[in-house]
């Protein structure tokens, strides 16, 4: 009987003394997190991605199998000592495996005994592999051609040091996105504004982002080194492992790509505040902006894409190499006499742009193009050494781009009456602003309120309201055909609804440091809530940017007003001179016989 008592109590406690563990410690573990507050830490609610709400409480978006405790995702410290339960019970401890992060944090934290954590050679064994001890926030510029790339994006490139040179395509890109299946154009809008879309992180190999992003897209892309230690990488990696099977409504304004970058950033250096700084918008320029203000970023370095090299090498041709070009990629040089008209020196060119494109043309149609690269090398070959290599002039870095929200402080006259002009625009930028990071000879303009006063007759007026306003302009080669087209919802005067919008086509010309010139069919449509008054006619749009700090816009319009039947003129001429983060601005338009023009300082914040 005492024989059969002693072995009860051998198997009752044997699975404490086989890992070690104790309900006796869990519990001082637990004591001890309690009297450090560890639950009101800031690397606890930031591991949880707890956001304080207006009634003061926490709350996680975080959904799926992230949080042990029931209420965990809105109880830190709930969410706390189901951690301590869960990492330190016998039975379950084989759980710290799962979330990594936690288990380093709280060993670094609490005085928890070595025999009480578990080994994960598994997981250690794939860190090891990955060997990832630094960390990049990688910018990939705006695109206006794509709604999705309209605002740029932002990603982390974990990188292994032993990735030297071009081998840092071998490293891994960690992204946020939205899975939003095959919905498009409106749905879409709705669905992503609403936070419809669960999103989630994922990783791929850098090489394939690339393609993506920059290969395919066209998008150039810029690194920037994060100022963090290799122990800091590694609980960033840590916490992305713990995230698997996770998600998160994806709101396209705010819980984004870029602000989901930011709390990975804040995970690996709690003492940084990132997010807090984004409480409506959290546009990717801004964001990475507030990384730089952090001390966070080392470096930065442009991974220019495929398409600018093109559109480097297409913009050298002259106007006897561009018709040849299309000769030599339907491989017709041979009779073609634009091509037998050219000088050694112009085919050569022209052969090397023929392969930039063929390049292009391999992402977009994902299809190698071998036999045809190789006729082309081979035929370049013969021609020898004769060309100089392109040099692609730089673009301005997105960090010295202004903020994306501002003010504007007017003053000018309409129809001969004075007016002050308050203007707000809490984003993006508008054609005249500074173009850095962003789609150049663009506009993507929202939620823009234009107030008045006119002394005259002492009054305020709503002058203009832009709820969105998008003008996307892609210049056409002998290749290719792109459609620039505009669109604008807003209401003008005071309330009155319109919808503006138009198609066509640009062109770009070898003029100072960028000129583009656009013509659009135009069709206007304001006083919606009544009588609409539909205008149709045609646009033309000449845009020069001088140097980085001036621009230029000439603009006339010619419509045909569908009601009263006869047509009206309007021209403009504007100019934009940037000096750090300030805009001075000067604008004169006639609408008919109707004069108005105005000066205005633009403070961006």
């Amino acid at each position: 009987m005492v024989l059969n008592f002693l072995v009860t109590v051998l198997l009752m406690t044997a699975p404490l003394f086989v890992w070690g563990f104790s309900s006796q410690e869990t519990a001082s573990y637990k004591e001890q997190a309690l009297a450090k507050k560890l639950d009101e830490s800031s690397a606890w609610l930031k591991l949880g991605h707890y956001r304080k709400t207006l009634s003061g409480n926490f709350k996680s978006p975080i959904l799926g199998n992230f949080f042990i405790a029931p209420d965990g995702h809105k109880n830190p410290r709930a969410e706390l000592l189901a951690t301590l339960d869960l990492l330190l019970d016998a039975k379950t401890s084989k759980s710290q495996c799962r979330y990594l992060a936690r288990t380093s944090w709280l060993k670094s934290v609490l005085d928890i005994k070595s025999d009480d954590v578990e080994e994960c050679p598994e997981r250690k064994s794939w860190k090891a592999q990955l060997g990832a001890t630094e960390a990049y926030l990688i910018f990939a510029a705006s695109d206006l051609s794509s709604a999705p790339s309209s605002f740029g994006h932002t990603f982390l490139r974990l990188h292994n040091p032993k990735n030297t040179g071009q081998l840092d395509l071998l490293d891994y890109g960690i992204n946020y996105a939205a899975y939003t299946g095959t919905d498009g154009g409106a749905l879409y809008a709705l669905k992503g504004l609403f936070g419809y879309y669960p999103g989630s992180y994922s990783m791929l190999p850098y090489h394939q982002k690339i393609q993506e992003y920059s290969n395919l897209e066209g998008r150039d892309l810029w690194e920037y080194k994060l100022n963090l230690t290799p122990q800091q990488v590694e609980l960033m990696i840590d916490h992305l492992l713990e995230l698997e099977g996770s998600y998160a409504p994806y709101f396209f304004a705010d819980e984004n790509c870029s602000s989901q970058m930011l709390e990975l950033i804040e995970v690996a250096s709690p003492g940084s505040d990132l997010t807090s700084q984004f409480h409506d918008i959290a546009i990717p320029l801004d964001t990475l902006k507030v990384v730089a203000n952090a001390g966070l970023i080392g470096g930065e370095k442009l991974r220019t894409s495929l398409q600018t090299e093109w559109r480097a090498r297409y913009a050298k041709l002259n106007f006897s190499e561009r018709p040849a070009l299309r000769s030599v990629l339907l491989k017709e040089q041979d009779t073609n006499k634009n091509y037998l008209g050219l000088s050694k020196k112009e085919k050569a060119e022209t052969l090397e742009a023929a392969l930039s494109y063929l390049s292009i043309r391999e992402y977009r149609d994902q299809k190698e193009y071998n036999d045809e690269k190789y006729k082309l090398s081979v035929a370049r070959a013969k021609l020898g050494a004769i060309t100089e290599p392109v040099t692609i002039t730089p673009p301005k870095s997105p960090l010295l781009s202004p903020a994306t929200a501002a003010f504007y402080l007017g003053y000018g006259q309409n129809d001969q009456q004075d007016y002050y002009q308050f203007k707000f625009r809490r984003g993006f930028h508008d054609l005249l602003s500074d173009d850095s990071g962003l789609a150049p000879f663009s506009q993507l303009n929202f939620f823009v309120f234009d107030v008045r006063y006119t002394p005259t007759r002492q009054n305020w007026d709503l002058n203009q309201f832009v709820f969105l306003s998008i003008l996307s302009t892609s210049p056409w080669t002998q290749l290719e055909k792109p459609i620039s087209w505009s669109v604008e919802v807003g209401t003008e005067p005071k309330l009155n609804p319109y919808v503006n919008g138009g198609i066509g086509a640009s062109f770009d010309l070898p003029l100072m440091k960028a000129t583009r010139w656009s013509l659009f069919a135009m069709s206007e449509n304001s006083y919606l809530t009544d009588i609409a008054q539909p205008y149709l006619g045609a646009k033309s749009m000449f845009m020069m940017k001088w140097v980085d700090q001036f621009r230029t816009l000439f603009q006339s319009e010619y419509l045909y007003s569908t009601t009263q039947g006869e047509f009206h003129w309007n021209h403009l001429v504007a100019g934009s001179f940037s000096s750090g983060n300030i805009e001075i601005r000067a604008e004169a338009e006639r609408k008919d016989t109707v004069d108005q023009w105005g000066l205005s300082l633009i403070l961006p914040f």
